[in-house]
């Protein structure tokens, strides 16, 4: 769960960036930094870190970032660490990420299945998630053994499980519970 100050801090940075038309671009630099803290730990315990002063983190994601980030991806991060709050970029920049794709009407999904899909099942199941949803979305697909068969679907916090493992599991427990006979 994202907290209220870094949900603040991110509206902030999605409004300017809105406002000067270039969302897409920080959105960018954003999944690159983002990929970059996620890959190494090192970096990601570098901005937690209460022990480095904020001149050394400064130098430090100026080298790092400066070229390949936008201006004002980078006085963002100047201003996150002067206010000492750079243990919360990742989930500044994290919540950006879900707020661009919140305001486009995109939904993440991921879809695990017993089996591979082909492309035509594929592009189906996103056919009725986003029918479902009505968003688009941005699918995931992954495998999971145990589902014997069918899918399950996460969107966001929601769960569809429409696998034969949970409907064993439901017929199982209707005929433990009384609730169905074999007449």
């Amino acid at each position: 769960m994202i907290s209220k100050a870094a949900r603040r801090y991110s509206l902030a940075l999605y409004s300017i960036a809105e406002e000067n038309g270039n969302t897409e671009l920080i959105a960018k630099d954003i999944d690159n930094i983002l990929n970059l803290i996620n890959s190494n730990r090192e970096l990601e315990l570098f901005f937690v870190s209460p022990v480095i002063s904020k001149s050394k983190k400064l130098t430090a994601v100026k080298d790092i970032f400066g070229n390949n980030s936008s201006e004002l991806v980078m006085n963002f991060l100047r201003i996150i660490i002067e206010r000492r709050r750079e243990a919360l970029v990742k989930d500044i920049f994290t919540d950006f990420l879900n707020l661009k794709k919140e305001k486009q009407g995109i939904v993440d999904v991921m879809v695990k299945t017993s089996v591979e899909l082909n492309e035509q099942e594929k592009e189906n199941m996103k056919k009725s998630i986003e029918a479902y949803t009505k968003l688009k979305s941005d699918i995931k697909f992954g495998l999971d053994s145990s589902i014997i068969g069918g899918f399950v679907a996460t969107i966001n916090d929601t769960v569809l499980d429409a696998s034969i493992k949970r409907q064993l599991e439901n017929l199982r427990e209707k005929f433990r519970t009384g609730d169905h006979s074999l007449n």
